[in-house]
């Protein structure tokens, strides 16, 4: 699947690459920044594009989950997927509990696998949290996600280029 991904992007812009790569559920801005940098597109470019994409792509999520979920609650293989997501997302209640809305904002600004505005926005729709607070927590996170990937990716650059330099 990867494969196909990869021959898909391949020409089309940069700029649309990093939106795509961004909007991701898998990928995210830990695909979109890396693969903009790769392309020699300025961060200036990169990161709103990035950021914006991540934000956007999950407001239906936020604003749907729920609905959806009970229509395809009895569906074989759709409810075990929308089971397995919902366990996910009560699996943070503690978390929600303690530090509320701010809890998403934590999950989010953490760029690790499972881990993102898309699992964010689910476990905010799980616990019916308010839209407003909510868009606003996720954009915070994605943001400081985007600034470690961003530093992440920077200090790769920079040993990558040291490492290819020593004869």
């Amino acid at each position: 699947m990867a494969q196909h991904l990869f021959e898909a992007l391949h020409n089309l812009p940069p700029e649309w690459v990093v939106v795509i790569l961004s909007a991701l559920p898998i990928s995210e801005v830990r695909g979109g920044i890396p693969a903009g940098m790769i392309m020699g597109l300025p961060l200036y470019q990169i990161l709103p594009l990035a950021i914006v994409s991540n934000v956007v792509s999950v407001i239906p999520v936020v604003l749907g989950f729920n609905w959806v979920a009970q229509r395809l609650a009895d569906k074989p293989l759709l409810g075990q997927l929308i089971t397995r997501l919902i366990r996910r997302a009560r699996a943070k209640e503690a978390l929600v509990n303690k530090h509320g809305v701010w809890a998403v904002t934590l999950f989010v600004a953490i760029p690790l696998p499972v881990t993102g505005a898309w699992t964010g926005s689910v476990v905010a729709a799980v616990f019916g949290m308010r839209f407003g607070r909510v868009l606003f927590c996720l954009a915070v996170g994605v943001m400081i996600a985007s600034t470690i990937v961003t530093s992440l990716s920077l200090a790769g650059v920079q040993i990558f280029n040291a490492l290819a330099a020593t004869p």
